[in-house]
């Protein structure tokens, strides 16, 4: 719990950390994006001033090269009459703009287009021009109608000498209406000033400053916030240089200097800051809208992944910790569970495996549906006699592991025996006599124990030992088990080994007619010679050897050998009889090995008769359509096949009706019980059935003259055992055919 508790906060960490990178990213490019589109607007502002400022110097440039080459026509005329010229003048004016036209001598005596004569003699652009200067005036009242006029004038030459002068009148009003027409939809407005700030041209918009006759003064009228907007102002205006202030006149506007280029004027374009900034702001506003759209988006999704890794991440679980079959608690889960409960229970702890013995029958002979119902009836009832703080589950097949508490060991042995008794209670349909049969291995838990893997390990041997020794229900672990696994992992690791080196010997152990006693044939048994000569029990290495699947090397060297060995003696001239070789039911997953026994049988040329080959029931029943395959081919090829270990297993009986065997061999188990009444009477009718069926019968493990007279008396074929022979090497059993 606590780990899933840091997980969650470090999850929850990241998302925080994740959205204040976020935060942090778009206010740093929100900022980036103001600033450039602040560049932006300052140079469309810049953009605007600049065609406004065109559009005045194109407007008086072109006033002021029209009067200057009506004066230079004037001079280059012959007669200069003012009479004349004013008359020429009026015959001309209505192609411009020019409130009026007119003529004046070097007296200052002006004769206009429009009548009037009046003396201009004082007037500062009539004294540039009398000094050759082509001049534009500061704004005047004209000396007639008083209304605001700029005035335009250009001296008129004879011989480079100033004769006259032209002059003309604009109405400050006509230069308004020019600047009123802007760019900026009616809410931007342009002053002309002076250097100093004096007006030279104010606006008519509503929003201007009205009756202003100095910008600075306005300003500071306006606001007291725009000190530092005059100061700016005041900079640009005094060196020259374009630039933009921001002041207030009820609302933030930008105020844009460009010099004109006339006399020491300044075109001052104004527009609201909210204006010029609506295109910026909007841009703004979507930016930020496409980011809280993106955040939600980016959470849907996040929230979407998280609920679909919580999903799959269930689903991973019931898939790890729910077996699909019983509904119960996988091993995976079990270990989970196990490593927690370890942790906090500090009470005397047990460690089950357990499993049913031939489960593999009961899906064989029952079907898997009935297999299926048995597992689920074991689990229940392992679940049911949990405790609590205990724990079960299953592993894989028929496997299941517990976690149990007790105060003594028999404690736990009890309770074994308690979900043994309800684990029989089954009752398979239409096999009311099969008895399942589980088998549990304990380990008890040490103080110093902590590896789980390690404990159910444990708990694994000694399941295996119980299930070796079959008659027993559970065993416990010992240290003298993990002793045998250890001698058990260095003998298969010495098989391989000792292969190699020749270690591995053949034995005959011989058969004699029951009848006659005469030697009539043999089994071959493989041994284990180590080059110091010492032995080693079959009972320990062949087992290792099903186990790892070298027996199939193991039983076709065997193989080889007696063919060779079989040819030695026919070479000799000894009476040859058949000899029988072991085949482990390993060879019925290879087919193949037909051909390889086939192959060695012809390198060796002895007649097939010569060699049988001994099946156990169990292979026979494990693969019954692959061994009826296999019993085919090997009967073509002439083969005589024997059924070893009759009596061992559940279903001898059915077996021989259905896999067509040549010899049936009775377990030592059988030939034991024959001074029993019923054991007899078994003997007797498996005797009948078999001799009814045409196969013929070979006795194992006589060891007694009892039991060879009984076997003799109801018909048994052959005898093998201690009785007659133990198993021998080829040189012993050599001497036993030069004696038949």
């Amino acid at each position: 719990m606590i780990k899933k508790n840091k997980k969650s906060v470090l999850k929850i960490s990241y998302l925080i950390v994740l959205l204040l990178i976020s935060i942090i990213a778009l206010v740093w490019y929100s900022k980036i994006l103001k600033d450039e589109l602040s560049i932006l607007t300052r140079n469309t502002l810049k953009e605007v001033s600049s065609q406004n400022v065109l559009v005045i110097q194109k407007e008086i440039a072109s006033d002021v090269n029209a009067l200057t080459e009506i004066a230079d026509r004037i001079g280059n005329s012959d007669n200069i009459k003012e009479g004349e010229i004013v008359d020429t003048l009026k015959q001309i004016a209505y192609r411009y703009p020019f409130k009026t036209m007119g003529y004046c001598g070097m007296d200052g005596m002006a004769h206009a287009t429009d009548g009037m004569t009046v003396d201009i003699s004082e007037r500062s652009y009539f004294l540039n021009a009398v000094q050759g200067e082509t001049c534009i005036s500061e704004p005047l009242n004209d000396l007639v109608s008083g209304e605001e006029i700029i005035a335009f004038s250009a001296p008129v030459k004879k011989s480079d000498e100033v004769v006259g002068v032209v002059f003309a009148t604009y109405s400050v009003e006509s230069l308004r209406e020019i600047l009123a027409v802007t760019s900026f939809e009616g809410e931007g407005y342009t002053y002309i000033v002076e250097s100093d700030g004096d007006k030279v041209v104010d606006s008519i918009n509503p929003t201007s400053f009205q009756d202003m006759t100095n910008i600075y003064v306005s300003m500071r009228a306006a606001d007291r916030r725009n000190s530092k907007a005059i100061e700016g102002l005041k900079h640009y205006l005094d060196t020259g240089e374009t630039g933009y202030v921001i002041f207030y006149n009820k609302v933030g506007k930008y105020m844009y200097s460009t010099p004109l280029g006339i006399n020491n004027w300044y075109l001052i374009d104004v527009v609201p800051v909210d204006f010029l900034e609506k295109t910026s702001n909007a841009i703004i506003q979507r930016t930020y809208l496409v980011c809280a759209v993106l955040i939600v988006v980016c959470t849907f999704i996040a929230a979407w992944l998280y609920l679909e890794e919580r999903r799959k991440k269930k689903q991973m679980q019931t898939l790890l910790f729910v077996d699909d079959l019983t509904g119960g608690n996988t091993y995976a889960k079990f270990k989970q569970e196990v490593e927690q409960r370890l942790n906090v229970h500090y009470g005397r702890t047990a460690f089950i495996m357990m499993d049913l013995d031939e489960f593999k029958l009961v899906n064989e002979l029952f079907g898997y549906d009935t297999g299926n119902k048995v597992l689920c009836h074991v689990w229940n009832v392992l679940n049911e006699n949990c405790g609590e703080d205990e724990y079960a589950g299953r592993d894989i097949a028929d496997r299941f592991s517990m976690l149990l508490y007790f105060e003594k060991r028999s404690d736990i042995e009890k309770r074994i025996l308690k979900m043994t008794e309800a684990i029989q209670k089954f009752s398979i349909p239409n096999a009311s006599e099969y008895i399942l049969h589980p088998v549990f291995g304990i380990y008890y838990v040490e103080s110093n124990d902590e590896d789980v893997e390690s404990m159910m390990n444990c708990a694994s041997l000694a399941h295996n030992q119980a299930k070796q020794e079959r008659d027993s229900i559970y065993r416990a672990y010992t240290n003298i088990m993990k002793d045998r696994m250890l001698e058990k992992k260095q003998l298969s690791d010495q098989i391989e080994h000792a292969y190699k080196n020749h270690e591995f010997v053949v034995y005959y152990q011989p058969k004699y007619e029951a009848e006659t006693r005469k030697l009539a044939g043999a089994e071959a048994l493989v041994r284990w010679r180590r080059q110091d000569g010492q032995m080693v029990s079959p009972g320990l290495f062949v087992p290792l050897a099903e186990e790892s699947g070298f027996v199939c090397k193991l039983d076709k060297y065997v193989f080889n050998e007696v063919c060779l060995a079989q040819k030695r003696w026919m070479e000799k001239g000894l009476k040859v009889v058949p000899i029988s070789v072991n085949l482990s039911r390993r060879h019925l997953d290879t087919p193949e090995f037909i051909g390889e026994y086939k192959s060695m049988l012809d390198h060796s040329g002895v007649p097939i008769k010569y060699l049988q080959l001994e099946i156990t029931e169990s292979a026979m029943f494990e693969k019954k359509a692959e061994f009826l395959e296999i019993i085919e081919s090997l009967h073509k090829m002439g083969f005589v096949i024997l059924m070893d270990d009759f009596g061992t297993g559940y279903s001898s009986l059915m077996m021989l009706k259905s896999i067509p065997i040549d010899v049936m061999k009775l377990d030592k188990t059988f030939v034991d019980d024959f001074d029993d009444e019923r054991g007899e009477q078994i003997i007797r009718c498996v005797m009948r059935m078999a001799q009814d069926l045409c196969i013929s019968i070979t006795a194992e493990g006589v060891e007694t003259e009892e039991q060879y007279k009984f076997l003799k008396n109801i018909g048994c074929d052959m005898i093998q055992g201690y009785y007659f022979a133990r198993p021998m090497p080829e040189e012993e059993f050599e001497k036993c055919m030069e004696e038949a």
